[in-house]
């Protein structure tokens, strides 16, 4: 009896190992660490409350290849952050930890321990006619003005869904049906948020043309409805049903470059105010134009120009934009909270209550404004380039509704040194300073808005 387990135990080894050898396992990923300095975000003297931190950040990507063309795709998140509200985003841990629980720091000997998060772990299988998409994987469109998968080295968000979804290939053309899983309660019915999605995308990489267009419609259920949180006044009455569209189209040429996309978000809340049913109406446009360096020449220009429409407070329809908070066009505007009010309409997408301008992340994003931002950069060398860019934008409309208001929300100098020791090593230093214009004082608020400056050095190593 002994020699017949002992046989077997031999032979379910052997067979394990067998399969274990059978499958490939590929890893890459990426590590982040930054330190950010901002003088003033309340662009007040008497109370200028500064913020200084650090963060790192390391992600491990898995590619499990399973079969001929059936592979299963993880990322493993290292080093995420503790601080309500950013838990489940890549920014990063804070150099020195949050500070949150544990023995008192002023007797400290080591730091706190992190823990690691699956952000993503589905289903890849490509077949004849396309690709087959099952479980949380990453989604991303277009400019990334509203889906961004935050792909970029310094990026501190990403979306992802819980789907399935297969993508139809035809020459040039792709169609992807999606439906997601936004949000269930528990294991009952009726419980759950949806999103029925509808992607089509044309791409030809001979003449550099691209295009595309994506529907989203999210609807959840009565008791699903959670939207009060983002209307405090307001009461949940009925479901969700919101629809997202937003169209993409850009050109390359040798000397030139050129993306546009144009986002439309319409539908009703479910929710009430004073008996008032509450819907949604706004809109975003987002462009960017380049002028590559050719040959020899040591000079690219680019432009960013854009607008997100903001809420009036005294309709009840929801008119406010937010564009995603990875899209950047600027180091402070549009990047940091900033000033005494709501000015930009983003409250709703910041959900810890106790995060202000003085002690938030770079978790701001681009709304109820307009934007123009040139850029030029000198490519310094092979590994050295210094970026200048000057920004200015001014408010769509008047959100707290004080007399004697101004637009102006100012102009930004921005100057960004780049070093790149190596391949797949980038150093990136920048300074930023802001000249806030009278939109900031709120008119009769008479608010302070004193020049605001800011400092960044950051490094990324992808592997």
């Amino acid at each position: 009896m002994r020699n017949i387990f002992n046989y077997l135990t031999s032979l379910l080894v052997f067979s394990c190992g067998t399969t274990a050898m059978a499958i490939s396992i590929d890893w890459t990923g990426g590590y982040r660490i930054e330190f950010n300095d901002v003088n003033s975000p309340t662009l007040d003297s008497n109370d200028p409350s500064p913020k200084t931190y650090g963060l790192q950040y390391l992600h491990l990507d898995s590619k499990i290849i399973a079969s001929d063309g059936i592979n299963i795709i993880g990322r493993f998140d290292i080093l995420g952050n503790k601080v309500p509200g950013y838990q489940n985003s890549q920014l990063g841990a804070l150099v020195g930890g949050s500070g949150v629980g544990g023995d008192p720091r002023v007797n400290a000997q080591y730091e706190e321990a992190s823990t690691m998060t699956v952000s993503q772990l589905y289903l890849n299988a490509n077949t004849e006619y396309g690709t087959l998409i099952a479980g949380r994987a990453p989604f991303e469109f277009g400019m990334g003005i509203t889906h961004n998968a935050g792909l970029g080295p310094f990026d501190h968000w990403y979306d992802t869904r819980d789907s399935v979804a297969y993508k139809f290939f035809v020459d040039n053309i792709s169609f992807m049906p999606m439906i997601s899983r936004v949000s269930q309660k528990d294991f009952g019915r009726g419980v759950t948020i949806n999103d029925e999605t509808f992607l089509f995308e044309y791409k030809n990489k001979d003449n550099g043309a691209e295009a595309g267009v994506i529907q989203q419609t999210r609807k959840s259920s009565v008791e699903a409805n959670d939207g009060a949180a983002l209307v405090p006044t307001s009461t949940a009455v009925s479901a969700w049903s919101t629809k997202t569209v937003n169209l993409f189209l850009a050109r390359s040429w040798e000397s030139f470059k050129f993306r546009m996309e144009a986002s439309f978000l319409t539908g009703e809340t479910g929710l009430q105010v004073a008996g008032e049913n509450i819907n949604i109406n706004a809109y975003a446009v987002a462009a960017e134009l380049l002028w590559p360096a050719l040959n020899e020449e040591k000079w690219e220009y680019s432009l960013k120009t854009g607008m997100a429409s903001g809420d009036n407070p005294t309709t009840t329809v929801y008119e406010g934009y937010q564009f995603d908070r990875n899209y950047d066009v600027a180091m402070l505007l549009f990047n940091h909270r900033m000033g005494r009010a709501d000015f930009l309409t983003t409250g709703i997408t910041h959900s810890n209550a106790t995060l202000t301008v003085a002690n938030s992340a770079d978790d701001e994003s681009i709304g109820n404004a307009m934007y123009f931002a040139p850029s030029a950069k000198y490519l310094w060398n092979d590994k050295l380039d210094l970026r200048t860019s000057l920004i200015y934008a001014q408010l769509v409309t008047n959100p707290t509704l004080t007399l004697d208001t101004s637009k102006d929300l100012g102009t930004e100098l921005d100057i960004e040194l780049i070093y790149k020791p190596r391949e797949r090593v980038i150093w990136s230093n920048g300074l930023g300073v802001l000249f806030p214009g009278g939109a900031w004082k709120d008119g009769a608020s008479a608010y302070e808005n004193k020049t605001n400056y800011g400092i960044s050095t950051k490094a990324a190593i992808t592997f």
